[in-house]
């Protein structure tokens, strides 16, 4: 995939005021957290000691808070990966779970908060 083609939405990076946080669904009782990088409305970024062995192409069930725009389980597929760090892009979302991811770059963006 090219640069032009990962990059056909902006993507915005969390702050501490809107936070972004992620686990893997797969994980048992007591989950780790991945660190969300940047979103889009089409993917991830993601970085966390627990996705170094995962292989570009796998498939991962996720759960995403976005701050007021709620939780949800997402399904992505990992495109790229450098080291520790992931891009992943969002497979088939809930309606409810797009709008949000929307809704929460929308308003990253007028907060100045594009990556």
């Amino acid at each position: 995939m090219s640069s032009a083609e990962r990059r056909r939405h902006v993507r915005v990076k969390p702050t501490p005021e809107l936070p972004a946080r992620a686990v893997l669904a797969s994980d048992g009782p007591v989950r780790e957290a991945i660190d969300v990088v940047d979103v889009s409305a089409s993917g991830l970024a993601l970085s966390s000691s627990r996705l170094a062995t995962v292989a570009t192409g796998s498939r991962l069930d996720l759960r995403l808070s976005l701050d007021r725009y709620g939780d949800h389980d997402l399904r992505v597929d990992v495109r790229w990966k450098a080291g520790e760090l992931v891009g992943v892009e969002v497979v088939e979302p809930t309606d409810e779970a797009a709008q949000a991811i929307r809704r929460y770059v929308g308003e990253l963006l007028e907060r100045g908060g594009a990556s």
